[in-house]
């Protein structure tokens, strides 16, 4: 049975972007091209002012917002959860962030999220429920210069809010690479950073490296991707990366979808992944990989497949976000599966290297052994 379940997705794990480029407002030159007479000079030179400090620019949605100029961006709020990732990137301050969902933290390791987001306890959360219904009066308190959100549904949220708010969806956008890096100019370009990303540079050197490898890759592996699993319904990701980035970063690892027959993600029955049978499953959230391999979930009997018998069952990385959808860390998802798929092209130490000196490059961080292993090892189970 298939079930389709775009909605959530869109609304709250997955962030397609568009590569939208703001640009600054004229207003600053047109009233410097003014003469006025000189009792009303002071008043035309404050106006100025106020005007050189604001920009226009258009969202990824192609809405035009006027924003804060970046020196006085101060208070910053997330809607969408994965936009922390970028935001705790480019930051010089992560104490910035006022405001954020919750749901930031519950597809991160907070692990790692500490490391690079010191004081992301104390971030007010409770302004916005589940559902993304946003409690006005408690966002106001935040005294927020600028919010991100992410398409229709966050955005009814914020509606008759007078705080300047850009969108992150877009239509035009669905790979993983071309999201991320237009993702982070964007944000980079908010915060005055220029409009060049750090990300199309790791991207570079990333696509390249695969390219490498897999020049000596000798067979194809096959791989599935649990989306969800919860309440006996396994919910996989197909081909639509509108709904589920995996066959993007699938086709960057040169790796076979076998649910790439479906559209988007879809629930499946487990006679489905029996007649699949991959050679390895990635899980994404609910259930972790470690309830499989121990075949502990209650009428799902994981034993019969060749991943099982193999334990080529992983979960899928997590740092300031989970790396199967777009993230500040994406450039290395597609060299973790070639990790998995092929470790005799690139073995477990070359990812260590990999994942630490990637850190270090964005972060200035140092990971630690432990670090490490809390990103790359299995998630604990939790009884369900």
């Amino acid at each position: 049975m298939k079930h389709n379940v775009t909605a959530f997705v869109l609304t709250g794990i997955l962030c397609p972007l568009l590569a939208a480029c703001g640009q600054p407002a004229k207003e600053a030159d047109t009233f410097s091209a003014a003469k006025p007479s000189a009792s009303v000079s002071n008043e035309s030179s404050n106006t100025a002012s106020v005007s050189a400090q604001s920009r226009i620019i258009t969202d990824l949605d192609g809405n035009t917002v006027k924003i804060p100029a970046a020196s006085e961006i101060k208070h910053i709020v997330i809607i969408s959860p994965p936009v922390m990732s970028f935001v705790i990137k480019n930051l010089p301050d992560t104490g910035m962030i006022v405001g954020i969902n919750s749901r930031s933290f519950t597809t991160s390791n907070t692990e790692i999220v500490k490391k690079v987001f010191p004081d992301w306890k104390n971030v007010n959360t409770s302004f916005i429920d589940s559902s993304f219904a946003v409690n006005k009066e408690s966002l106001m308190e935040l005294h927020p210069d600028i919010i991100f959100y992410y398409g229709n549904v966050q955005k009814r949220g914020l509606k008759n809010i007078d705080i300047p708010s850009v969108d992150f969806f877009s239509k035009q956008l669905n790979d993983p690479e071309e999201v991320s890096i237009a993702w982070d100019k964007q944000i980079c370009e908010i915060l005055g950073q220029g409009s060049t990303s750090s990300l199309q540079d790791e991207w570079t050197t990333a696509n390249k490296k695969l390219s490498d490898i897999l020049k000596s890759k000798k067979e194809t592996k096959t791989a599935l991707c649990v989306f969800s699993n919860t309440a006996g319904k396994v919910v996989v990701s197909g081909s639509d990366s509108f709904d589920s980035y995996a066959q993007s970063f699938f086709d960057k690892a040169e790796i076979t979808n076998v649910a790439a027959n479906l559209n988007g993600t879809s629930e499946v029955s487990m006679e489905q992944i029996y007649k699949w049978n991959p050679d390895m499953i990635l899980v994404f959230h609910d259930s972790p990989a470690q309830a499989i391999l121990e075949n502990s979930i209650e009428g799902q009997d994981w034993s019969l497949l060749d991943a099982w018998k193999s334990k080529a069952v992983y979960d899928v990385p997590r740092t300031t976000y989970s790396w199967i959808t777009p993230c500040a860390d994406s450039p290395l998802m597609p060299l973790w599966l070639v990790s998995k798929a092929y470790p005799d092209l690139l073995d477990e130490n070359s990812m260590d290297s990999l994942l630490s000196s990637y850190y270090q490059r964005n972060y200035k961080i140092d990971l630690i052994d432990s670090d490490i292993r809390s990103i790359l090892d299995l998630r604990k189970a939790t009884t369900r």
